[in-house]
């Protein structure tokens, strides 16, 4: 009995010995290697640039990042002077690049084409988003992605080219003549 206990030891402890000389034998255990994909990074969006005019302390020209506000803007112009009408502006307004902020006087119109102007609130067909074109009276999502298709092939010079090549008809065009415009 004693030797078979002995013998037991015996083998457990070759066996011990064995697995240990594999292990130091056969080196470090394998690292794997996986070669990391690099997150795709996002192209930084171009500067916008916008004309800042009016009762403003250093009118004219202004570079801004993407995405950034009228505030932004008038204060890039180093802001508005002291006989500036406050509430004329929606200071909040995303700007696009291009754009024209007039900032009056108490009492002042708003030139054509600025800021807060008629002229400006209307959608501009070769700048608008599908959303945007779907906004308007009578025109749907097929209309919309027909017109986006007519500007990218060929920009739009008057308005009434939506008419003209086949995208809206006669009644449509009339009720969104005013609404629209080519910038």
């Amino acid at each position: 009995m004693r030797r078979l206990a002995l013998l037991a030891v015996l083998c457990v402890a070759v066996a011990a010995a064995g697995v240990a000389l594999s292990r130091a034998r056969a080196g470090p255990a394998a690292v794997e290697i996986a070669e990391a994909t690099p997150a795709p990074t996002r192209s930084a969006e171009p500067p916008i640039v916008v004309d800042v005019v009016g009762a403003i302390a250093s009118p004219g020209v202004v570079r801004l990042p993407a995405g950034s506000r009228v505030l932004d803007a008038l204060l890039a112009a180093g802001g508005m002077t002291g006989d500036a009408d406050l509430f004329a502006l929606n200071k909040a307004a995303p700007l696009r690049d291009g754009m024209r902020i007039y900032v009056p006087r108490p009492g002042e119109p708003l030139p054509a084409g600025s800021l807060g102007s008629d002229a400006e609130k209307k959608v501009d067909v070769n700048h608008a988003s599908a959303a945007e074109l779907e906004a308007l009276p009578g025109v749907g999502p097929s209309t919309a992605a027909r017109i986006v298709r007519a500007r990218q092939a060929r920009p739009f010079a008057r308005t009434e080219e939506l008419q003209t090549r086949g995208l809206v008809p006669p009644r449509v065009f009339a009720d969104i003549r005013d609404l629209v415009t080519t910038r």
